[in-house]
Parts: structure tokens; sequence; C-alpha cells
């Protein structure tokens, strides 16, 4: 039996506890909310998952502080098989001349288009995550930009548009939230991506 096998198995078991039965017709039946009290970390995830699936519905888990959200992500892949959407809160600067990462900003800014884009069907967040502003939804979906080879895009327009939705132009892209354009050929890295992509232009055509 492999691991995806055993951890339903597992969830199934869990389902069938009279207080996580209870818990999942609550769901379904909109009797919320409802309180769950003395549970570890660890069982918290597993009856989260166990209702998730039993009730059919996505599920957001709130947690402490980052290391436990960190966990809880790990505990819910491990259990579904989903990648969770792990939404932390934003590093402050309080002085211009500091030099900060933008790696947590990057992080953020993925996480909030997956919620956007309706891709967070479970979705791991701090208190302090979901208690900051941020861009509406409907922003989000209108400042992506999905390219495709053999589709048709400006490159000039695509260029402003990438500067105007926050990407920095440089010489030579060595960062997410950069991009290089020279002559036909445009270098962008994507805090969604790993790894930056190189799109080659024929007129408009990529």
């Amino acid at each position: 039996m492999d691991s995806e096998a055993v951890m339903e198995a597992l969830l199934r078991r869990i389902q069938e506890i009279p207080e996580v039965r209870e818990l999942i017709r609550r769901v379904r039946s909109g009797e919320c909310p409802a309180a769950a009290t003395g549970l570890q970390p660890v069982q918290r995830s597993c009856v989260g998952a166990a209702v998730m699936l039993g009730a059919a519905c996505p599920a957001v888990f709130v947690c402490g502080d980052e290391r436990e959200a960190r966990q809880t992500a790990a505990d819910m892949h491990s259990l579904t098989g989903e990648e969770p959407v792990l939404l932390l809160e934003r590093e402050w600067q309080f002085h211009p001349d500091t030099v900060v990462s933008r790696e947590r900003e990057h992080e953020r800014i993925a996480a909030l288009y997956r919620c956007a884009a309706g891709q967070a069907r479970i979705l791991v967040a701090t208190v302090d995550a979901l208690a900051q502003r941020t861009l509406p939804p409907r922003l989000f979906s209108m400042l992506a930009v999905e390219l495709r080879v053999g589709g048709q895009m400006n490159l000039n327009a695509l260029a402003a548009r990438l500067a105007a939705s926050g990407y920095t132009r440089c010489a030579e892209v060595e960062g997410a939230g950069q991009f290089a354009l020279r002559g036909g050929i445009l270098d962008v890295f994507s805090p969604q991506m790993e790894q930056p992509v190189r799109c080659e232009f024929f007129d408009d055509e990529i």
C-alpha cells in the first residue's frame, strides 16, 4: 500500500470518530462555528484534513506564528497530497537604507495570486498575515499576464505593463520580480517560478 493510500485510510478512520463525524455534519449543514479542543498540533492537522475531505470543502488553517504555519502546511501536504497555499505576514521596513530580502514579499504575492485565481483549496496562514491589508482579488487577476508560445503580445506594451505591476527592469535578470529586454528577447522572473523564463518575439508573436 503506497503512502497516499495509507493517509487516505487514516483519514477515513478519523472520520469515524463520533466527534469528528459531528464536526463534518456541522460544516456540511452550515451549523458553525464549532470548536474542537484538547488537540495537539499534529492531531489538529489530522482532524482538519479529515473534516475537509469528509465535508468536501476548502479549508483555512489559522496559526499563531510562522513556525506553526509551516509545520501545519507540511502536515496537510503529507496527509492530503495537495500543496497548501502558505500565506505569511509582510516584513516591515522602517529605514529606507536597510537592506531587506524580497523573498518573503514574493512568496506572499504568489500566495495571494493563487487565492485570487481560486487555487487555494487549502490555505494555511498566520493571524498577522490575515490582518494585513492587500490588493483586492480582482486587481490581482487584472495585473496577471499569461504568455503562451504562438500567442500575440506587443513587446513594448508588455514591458510597460510589467513595470507598472512592480517588476524591475534590469540589464540581466538575477532574481524574482525582474525582467530584461534585449531586442526581441524578453527574460522575466515571476515570483511564482523557481527560474526565469526567456520569451523570443517575432514581431508580436511569441
